[in-house]
């Protein structure tokens, strides 16, 4: 027991630095659209010892789709423009469905898990918070720190953080 709260703390730690190191300036956007997905599979595998946890690597789709909103400078994702389109110019409305619908996708990409342990609820709840943060939280400015000689951010290292412990949770929960 003791070793799997150790897992669970390191791989959120470690979820919320890959995330932080794939949103940093000139650093490859793979720490976050590979290593988050590899790390959780990873884990997941450890604890159930199913093949069938690799379709969460589908986590790096919507990691790779982006959900930047139609601004002066970028003409934004698909889906931004399509938010920014529906809600009418409204960048908070677009901004938090957009992220939303990002975090909805990588809660879906789980879905393996309640598969196998047949725990539906900590899913259902699990995915839900993982929505909600990724809506609300994941666009926010909270400034940044150094590491590594890089300028990471406070925002996508609790973002990713969070996202990590809700999916180890899952994992985890029986």
């Amino acid at each position: 027991m003791k070793q799997n709260k150790i897992i669970g703390f390191v791989g959120s730690l470690l979820g919320g630095l890959l995330g932080a190191l794939g949103g940093a300036d000139k650093i490859s956007k793979s720490w976050r659209r590979i290593g988050i997905p590899l790390l959780i599979t990873g884990i997941a595998y450890y604890v159930t010892e199913s093949i069938l946890v690799l379709t969460i690597m589908f986590m790096s789709f919507p990691l790779s789709k982006g959900y930047g909103i139609p601004d002066e400078t970028d003409e934004g994702s698909s889906l931004g423009r399509f938010y920014y389109k529906l809600f009418k110019g409204n960048h908070f409305f677009a901004d938090t469905f957009t992220r939303g619908t990002i975090g909805l996708i990588i809660g879906l990409s789980l879905i393996s898990i309640p598969i196998i342990t047949k725990n539906w609820l900590i899913y259902s709840i699990g995915v839900g918070i993982i929505t909600l943060i990724n809506a609300f939280l994941s666009w926010q400015n909270l400034g940044t720190y150094k590491l590594f000689g890089k300028e990471l951010s406070w925002v996508e290292t609790l973002t990713w953080g969070l996202i990590s412990s809700c999916a180890i949770i899952i994992i985890y929960w029986r």
